[in-house]
């Protein structure tokens, strides 16, 4: 990497907007490559806090685990997570239910949850290592031009000011996404008049690996297993409801809680503290634009109802390197090394690479085409969900209940719905095939 902060401008192949989740697990993808990588975030990155009972959660599908075992990230991860070996869909107060079993579909877990805290740790504890990544947080950027052989990026910290010139910019910087916004990208954005609360609780009886999602008149409560048994939930409530709900003394929101899931657990022990979100579907009407190209939730972000935004970002960020990775002729040459060894990550391991425009039109338009179908198929199967569910009138309710029992007992429908919670439809790239990258 060249180029001082104080001096010229600093000279990398990508730069990444935003260091959260899916911005540092881009980060850790394009390790694997050689390639200079820079990533500006506006916060500290912080990777030593304490975990806690209220430490926030995130549900990772069998498909998004492949991704983290290629990338190498897994064996640090495992001793964190909590599988997720069913999932049962009902409707509260009618008959019918749909049942994803991970024995059935021939896989150890159809998922597993894991705190955000010790995701990000990982993701970092494995950036902190990588030769050719730089980041610089806090910081922002506060201007990005764009010409034929790269892009220019003006970027503000606390010791002033810099340039940094890179041949490819990804935006992973949220819904509200400043980057985007400046380089004028439209979404269409759908409001769903309603909020999340979010929070962990203690059940009587313990999931034991068991997924809930529970529809009823007021919303969808998804309720996860977590380690040390406790539960994650995510009760959607309508906009205007939602802040009294979550705001009411612990043993009164208990009570609504137990009288709105029912006594499938048995009592609810114990709630923590509750975070509000405003829901809405915000997507990109363009993935990319020039030399920018905009991933997770700056792309798209989904309804939470099915748990899908993080892994569908899993999967683009996965196709991604592995269309940059093709798109650089990449050879790793072995010096006598152990075979096995992963590139940069032993001295006897050099990644070549013949050099290419990343950044170019084609190059994002591969990954465009690529993701085009995974990406609208998750859309209309979190909003189809949100849509069947939300609605009341005659009848509906008897539909839905048809519709639940042929999930469980049609073979096909089963499957094609298991395969989605996954994360294992359609075209896959080649880490979420348990395949490495180079």
């Amino acid at each position: 990497m060249t180029g001082e902060l104080a001096g010229d401008p600093l000279v990398c192949d990508v730069l990444i907007v935003g260091g959260g989740a899916v911005g540092s697990a881009l980060a850790c993808a394009l390790a694997e490559l050689p390639l200079d990588v820079v990533l500006v975030e506006a916060n500290e990155v912080r990777t030593l806090e304490q975990p806690s009972f209220d430490q926030r959660v995130t549900a990772l599908a069998n498909g998004s685990q492949q991704i983290l075992a290629g990338l190498g990230l897994w064996p640090a991860l495992k001793g964190y997570t909590e599988p997720i070996r069913s999932i049962h869909v009902s409707e509260r107060g009618r008959f019918g239910a749909a049942r994803i079993d991970a024995a059935e579909e021939g896989v150890h877990a159809l998922g597993f949850t894991i705190e955000n805290q010790t995701l990000g740790r990982v993701f970092w504890e494995r950036l902190a290592k990588a030769p050719r990544f730089r980041c610089l947080a806090p910081a922002k950027v506060t201007a990005l031009a764009m010409d034929e052989q790269g892009a220019s990026a003006t970027v503000e910290r606390r010791d002033g000011g810099a340039t940094v010139r890179a041949r490819l910019v990804v935006a992973a910087d949220g819904a509200r996404s400043v980057l985007r916004q400046a380089l004028g990208v439209a979404v269409d954005e759908h409001d769903y008049e309603q909020c999340a609360v979010i929070f962990n609780l203690g059940t009587e009886a313990p999931l034991a690996g068991r997924a809930f999602e529970r529809f009823t008149k007021r919303g969808p409560i998804a309720m996860l297993p977590l380690t040390g048994g406790r539960a994650a939930v995510i009760w959607t409530l309508p906009a205007a409801d939602a802040r009294g709900v979550a705001e009411l003394p612990d043993d009164r929101f208990r009570e609504e809680l137990q009288t709105a899931f029912g006594y499938r657990l048995g009592r609810i022990t114990r709630v923590g503290a509750r975070h509000l979100h405003a829901l809405a579907r915000i997507a990109a009407e363009e993935q990319h634009r020039g030399r920018t190209l905009f991933v997770g939730d700056a792309a798209m972000r989904l309804h939470p109802v099915a748990g899908q935004g993080f892994n569908l970002a899993l999967r683009d960020i996965a196709t991604l390197a592995e269309v940059i990775a093709d798109s650089m002729e990449i050879r790793v040459d072995k010096l006598g090394s152990d075979p096995g060894a992963r590139p940069g990550s032993d001295p006897g391991v050099r990644p070549l690479a013949i050099p290419r425009d990343i950044g170019a039109v084609g190059v994002l338009e591969r990954y465009r085409e690529w993701r085009a179908a995974d990406q609208r198929r998750v859309l209309r199967f979190t909003h189809g969900l949100v849509s069947l569910f939300g609605e009341s009138g005659p009848g509906l309710g008897i539909g839905r209940g048809l519709g639940l029992m042929a999930f469980d007992l049609v073979p096909g429908a089963k499957r094609v719905l298991s395969r989605q919670t996954m994360g294992r439809a359609g075209r896959l790239p080649r880490l979420a095939r348990g395949l490495r990258l180079v």
